[in-house]
C-alpha cells in the first residue's frame, strides 16, 4: 500500500532510513509467533535493527544519530510495524523518546549520555503509579517508585521517567512533568506483561528503590513553553518548546498506522485465492462486498495519514515561524492523533470480520495484527474517545479534559476554549 508521503519531502538520508525498514519488512514478519509466544523481540532481531540505524532516528547528528524529521520518523516507523507491531512499537518508543531527552536535556548531560560507545535507547514512562522522590543535595533520591508501562525496556539503556506521580500532580494542580533518567542497571523491571496484545513490546513495569538521580538528570517540563516562545532558538533548538505535542505524535501513532497499511496489503494479497466458505466464491478478490470493504478500509488508513500530515504540517509552521499554538490547535493536533487511531482499527476489524473462521489462528498475520492494533489503540495518547471528548468540548468553550491540554489553558490564562483561541 504506497504511502501518501512525497519523494521530495524526505531526503535522501531519510529515503535510505525508508528503504531499510522496507527490508526488514519480510525478516520481521518470519518472527511474528515466536515474539509472541516468547514475550520479548529476540537478540538478534534487535541488532538486525540496530544495524538498519533504525533506533538512531531521533538521535541528534552530534553524537552519531540521524536526527530526521517528524515526518521521516512517523514513515520509517510505520514501516517497520508493517513487518511486525511489537518491534515496530519498540522502535517507537526508542526513537520518540530518544527524541524527548535530546530536546529536554541540558548539553552536559546530552554529553555525559550520548558521548558513550554504546547505542542509547531510551524506555520511558511519563506517569508514576507511585514515586517516594526527596530532593537532597545534589539530585533526587527516589526510595520507592513503581512506573507501568515501560515498553521496550529489556532492550533500553535508560528509562526516562516521571517522578510526579498522579495523585501529586492533581493536587498540586501542575500538571507537567519532572523527567528523570535513569539507567537500567538501576530499574528493576517486574515481568508482569501478560497481555493478548503488542506481546513482545515487553512493556514491563518499572520499580526502583533508594536510587539517587543527580541533578543534571532532571528535567522539568511543562506547556507554558509553548506560549512564552524565545525567538532566538535556531535549529533544532526551535522544536524544544513544542517537545509535548511533539510525544503526541512520535508516540503511538506511528505503528498504528504500520499496522493497518499491512493489514490492507495482507488482505489483498490473500484475497484473489481465498474463497468464501459455504459460498460459490472461490475468490474473494472477485465479490463486490469484499471489494467495497477494501476500498473502505484503505480510505479509512489514507485518511488517517492525512490526518497526521495534517498534525506534522501544523507543528512543522508553527516551530519555522515561532509561532505559540492557540488552545483549539492543541486540541485538534492530539485529536488528529487519536482520532487517525480509531480510522485504522476500524479499518483492521473490517478486513478481519471478512477474513472467515481461520483468521482466529495465532499464527494467523492479520490476527497478529488485529491484537497488536487493538491494543496501540488504547494507549493513552491514541484512545479516540479522550481525544474526540477533548475536541468537542474546546469547540464548545469547555474546559478541557485532557490533562496536557488542560494545563496549557492555564499557561493562557484561561480555562475555556473559546476565550484562549480570542486572546
Amino acid at each position: 500500500m504506497a504511502n501518501l508521503s512525497s519523494d521530495h519531502q524526505l531526503t535522501t538520508l531519510e529515503r535510505q532510513l525508508l528503504n531499510n525498514a522496507t527490508a526488514l519488512v519480510p525478516y520481521l514478519q518470519k518472527f511474528g509467533t515466536m515474539i509472541d509466544e516468547e514475550r520479548h523481540i529476540p537478540e538478534e532481531v534487535i541488532q538486525k535493527v540496530s544495524d538498519a540505524g533504525l533506533f538512531k532516528l531521533g538521535t541528534p547528528k552530534e553524537y552519531g544519530g540521524h536526527e530526521v524529521s517528524i515526518r521521516a520518523m512517523v514513515e520509517i516507523i510505520s514501516e517497520v510495524a508493517k513487518g511486525n507491531g511489537s518491534v515496530g512499537w519498540v522502535v517507537q518508543i526508542i526513537n520518540g523518546n530518544n527524541y524527548t531527552a535530546s530536546l529536554s536535556l541540558s548539553s552536559e548531560a546530552l554529553d555525559s549520555l550520548f558521548g558513550q560507545q554504546e547505542e542509547v535507547r531510551f524506555c520511558s514512562v511519563l506517569g508514576a503509579r507511585k514515586a517516594v522522590v526527596k530532593k537532597v543535595d545534589g539530585g533526587y533520591l527516589v526510595e520507592e517508585g513503581f512506573w507501568g508501562f515501560g515498553s521496550g525496556s529489556k532492550h533500553a539503556t535508560h528509562a526516562l521517567l516521571n517522578l510526579n506521580d498522579a495523585k501529586s500532580m492533581q493536587e498540586s494542580k501542575n500538571l507537567g512533568m519532572m523527567l528523570a533518567v535513569v539507567p537500567m542497571s538501576e530499574v528493576t523491571i517486574v515481568d508482569d506483561w501478560y497481555t493478548m496484545s503488542l506481546k513482545g513490546s515487553a512493556s514491563n513495569s518499572l520499580e526502583i528503590k533508594n536510587v539517587f538521580i543527580p541533578e543534571k538528570y532532571v528535567v522539568s517540563q511543562d506547556t507554558k513553553q509553548m506560549s512564552s516562545l524565545p525567538v532566538e532558538l535556531k535549529g533544532r533548538d526551535k522544536y524544544k518548546p513544542y517537545v509535548q505535542l511533539i510525544t503526541s505524535i512520535t508516540t503511538g501513532i506511528s505503528a498504528i498506522l504500520g499496522l493497518a497499511r499491512g493489514a490492507v496489503e495482507y488482505f489483498v494479497e490473500k484475497a484473489p485465492h481465498r474463497g468464501i466458505t459455504m459460498t460459490i466464491h472461490h475468490s474473494q478478490a472477485e465479490v463486490g462486498h469484499i471489494q467495497y470493504k477494501v476500498g473502505l478500509a484503505a480510505m479509512k488508513v489514507e485518511s488517517a495519514h492525512l490526518h497526521i500530515s495534517r498534525a506534522i504540517d501544523h507543528l512543522e509552521r508553527h516551530v519555522q515561524n515561532a509561532e505559540g499554538f492557540s488552545l483549539k490547535e492543541v486540541a485538534q493536533l492530539q485529536t488528529d492523533m487519536t482520532y487517525a487511531a480509531m480510522l485504522c482499527w476500524e479499518a483492521v476489524d473490517m478486513l478481519m470480520a471478512e477474513s472467515g473462521g481461520s483468521v482466529i489462528a495465532d499464527s494467523n498475520r492479520l490476527s497478529q495484527i488485529f491484537r497488536d492494533i487493538r491494543g496501540g489503540s488504547n494507549h493513552a495518547l491514541t484512545t479516540a474517545s479522550t481525544g474526540l471528548e477533548l475536541y468537542g468540548r474546546v469547540l464548545m468553550g469547555l474546559p478541557p479534559q485532557h490533562g496536557m491540554t488542560l494545563a496549557y489553558a492555564s499557561s493562557l490564562g484561561s480555562t475555556t476554549g473559546a476565550k484562549a483561541d480570542n486572546e
